[in-house]
């Protein structure tokens, strides 16, 4: 699909949609902190908010080249140091994704949280939204998704079939992707100042507002890794040491790489194996051997009958009931073996490869476990709104059930805020209107309208407008009331609200759900620092280099949509300035993870080759981020002993631990005890 054709398709949708909003205003102080309450409470223990961290706003602009352009709001949170005399440079967490939010991950993540504790011994550590994401003004796609089902009901030229057909095809997410970056543009957002450089000089502006005015040490996770490397080359002065875990490279072509690098999980795994004295004994020249499996797999899958019933290790990861094994039960292998700790199933694949070749599905059986599961009942839950109303379409269907889900828990409530009743009669209209029979179309064009009210500065004006446009005279009186009754922490809160709304609308959650990302923001930072440089044949070169036919995580067709609709978003960079590799004489830790399907192996050492002071630091047996899955303390250990000393080795000895190894020996005793193998 071209962009041209991306364009056609699109160009109705945007003709709605760029009626639904004014221009955002431009009217906030720059570079003050605004303390507030956190958005995210901590519930870990120990954690009380304003005693042990705390939270606040810090505006930045949107366009750091301009003046006296629109600006945003940066939610931030800050842990404090645990000694009584903190070091001046504290620690800015990168959240991943792109689009991820920091304050979510800190919050919902007990075990990056607690390896972030050992920094926090010496330093304050800061977690932040960075723009576009989470509670710093959120660039949801879901009210666009919304919108293109509003375009099929409204116009004619336009057949909901079609959009319904289009949107549930392969090119799915990037026609959703075009449509919404093109939709920001139309309503005044300018989406070529979502990316890392604007992101790092957001930091400076941050650090100095909430009173570090000197240099800072940054912790990146996976995106974040590259975030981090535009910080020492964007603001050099700033950075006084750089953490990259999950480390990807500024001028690799990630997400052209997509389609293969879960072979280098295998690679792993083979080396791995050939360095262990026991699983080499039994398992030589496994890596060959692989090859040749999934030839064989490709030509002829092995069926199984009865399925497989896997122990619950294996259905844990997925492999609840296998009637039938090609290529892509390892490619459903490698996602598990990056999620789950200790090499997931890494150490049972040169079982799997022996069982495999040999077409022994006794041996399968034993390997994945036997037995049956347990008969689930099914239970007959009396029918709430959501499932007694029909949406008109697929399109609009999360977005109407979504008003019914928030009417239903609004009736339920005691009361609350002036933000939560203020919302509620809001909504409460919408849904009285949904069960009256008015057109559903147009509701939803003005919850997508409502979506987008966040974008003004944070002021009663902006609800006060929307009510006085979208609400009965008498709903409109109620809602005005309340705003002006707000100050502007409650103001804030209610766009909070509004933009939980719009994270839900596509039917996930960019905010909360899982991974949790702002697929505006996502796509914006993908586009222009890598999609847009790199054409499908990069993606096809890497498929026809790969050793292992039929290894990756998504077709390169997918990744050709992709680069077209990236076609039709900004592009503020050259590809030299923005791909260039990342020159710095900085401190730089660098992890990087055996197991990783996301951010190879292969990275670490590419972005140490011009970090002349770098540390590089490979966990064999461990997926994506290390900080996320290092259950006792380990890795924070690490880093905080780096940042103390930035210019010497730190003490790795605790990785060396047999926890952080690939176990083939245990593996191989849960298959056959003390019986000799196949």
């Amino acid at each position: 699909m071209t962009s041209i054709s991306l364009a056609r398709r699109a160009a109705p949708i945007l003709a709605i949609l760029a009626a639904l909003a004014t221009a955002p205003s431009y009217a906030q102080e720059v570079g003050v902190f605004e303390p507030t309450p956190c958005p995210i409470p901590l519930s870990h223990e120990g954690e009380v908010e304003g005693e042990t961290y705390d939270c606040g706003i810090v505006a930045v602009p949107e366009n750091h080249e301009a003046d006296g352009g629109r600006t945003l709001e940066i939610a931030a949170m800050r842990l404090r140091a645990t000694t009584l005399s903190p070091r001046p440079d504290p620690v800015f967490y990168l959240a991943g994704g792109p689009g991820s939010s920091g304050l979510h991950e800190f919050a919902s993540n007990p075990t990056l949280f607690q390896n972030m504790q050992a920094m926090r011994q010496r330093r304050d550590v800061i977690t932040f939204d960075q723009r576009g994401t989470g509670h710093s003004q959120i660039l949801a796609c879901g009210p666009f998704f919304a919108g293109i089902g509003v375009v099929g009901e409204n116009f004619d030229e336009v057949n909901i079939a079609d959009l319904e057909e289009i949107v549930e095809g392969r090119g799915a997410m990037s026609f959703i992707v075009a449509v919404c970056g093109m939709s920001y543009a139309r309503v005044g957002v300018d989406l070529g100042q979502y990316n890392s450089v604007a992101s790092a000089k957001d930091i400076a502006i941050m650090a100095d507002a909430m009173g570090y005015g000197g240099s800072y040490n940054v912790y990146g996770t996976s995106y974040g890794t590259r975030l981090a490397q535009h910080t020492l080359r964007t603001t050099p002065q700033r950075v006084r040491a750089a953490i990259m875990d999950g480390t990807v490279s500024v001028s690799e072509p990630g997400n052209a790489h997509t389609s293969t690098k879960l072979g280098t999980q295998f690679d792993t795994i083979f080396e791995l194996c050939a360095g262990d004295a026991f699983c080499n004994e039994r398992f030589p020249d496994l890596r060959a051997r692989f090859i040749a499996v999934l030839e064989d797999l490709s030509t002829a899958p092995l069926v199984l009958d009865p399925p497989l019933v896997g122990s619950d290790f294996f259905r844990n990861g997925g492999f609840v009931a296998v009637d039938r094994i090609d290529v892509s039960f390892f490619n459903r292998l490698g996602v598990f073996n990056n999620g789950a700790g200790r090499g997931g199933a890494a150490a049972f694949v040169p079982m799997l490869i022996q069982a495999l070749e040999d077409r022994n599905t006794e041996y399968l059986r034993d390997i994945m476990g036997r037995g049956t599961l347990p008969d689930q009942l099914q239970v007959n839950a009396s029918p709430d709104a959501a499932d007694v109303f029909t949406p008109d379409d697929s399109l609009i269907a999360p977005s109407i059930n979504l008003i019914l889900q928030l009417a239903e828990a609004s009736l339920a409530a005691d009361g609350g805020s002036f933000s939560t009743d203020w919302l509620g009669a809001v909504i409460g209209e919408m849904n009285a209107r949904l069960l009256e029979g008015e057109t559903q179309a147009g509701i939803i064009r003005d919850l997508v309208e409502l979506s987008l009210v966040p974008l003004q500065p944070t002021g009663a004006s902006a609800l006060v407008d929307f009510a006085d446009r979208h609400l009965s005279s008498d709903t409109a009186a109620t809602a005005n009331a309340l705003a002006n009754a707000m100050d502007r922490q409650q103001v804030r809160e209610t766009f909070w609200s509004i933009q939980d709304i719009a994270e839900r609308m596509s039917g996930g959650g960019e905010r909360t759900g899982v991974p949790g990302v702002a697929m505006g923001m996502l796509n914006a930072v993908n586009c222009a620092e890598d999609v847009g440089f790199f054409p499908p044949e990069v993606a096809e070169e890497f498929v026809a280099q790969t050793p292992y036919p039929g290894i990756g995580v998504q077709p390169v067709e997918t990744y050709r949509v992709m680069y077209a609709a990236c076609g039709l978003l900004p592009s503020p960079f050259s590809q030299a300035e923005i791909t260039a590799p990342v020159e710095s004489d900085a401190p730089v830790l660098i992890f990087s993870q055996g197991m990783d399907s996301q951010t190879p192996v292969t990275q670490g050492p590419l972005v140490a080759e011009t970090l002349p002071n770098s540390i590089l630091h490979v966990w064999p047996s461990e997926g994506h981020v290390i900080a996320s899955r290092s259950p006792d303390g380990c890795a924070g250990a690490i880093a905080a002993a780096f940042l103390d000393d930035p210019m010497s080795v730190p003490d790795f000895s605790c990785s060396d631990d047999d926890y952080y190894r690939v176990p083939f020996d245990v593996a191989y005793e849960l298959v056959f005890g003390d019986e000799e193998g196949q």
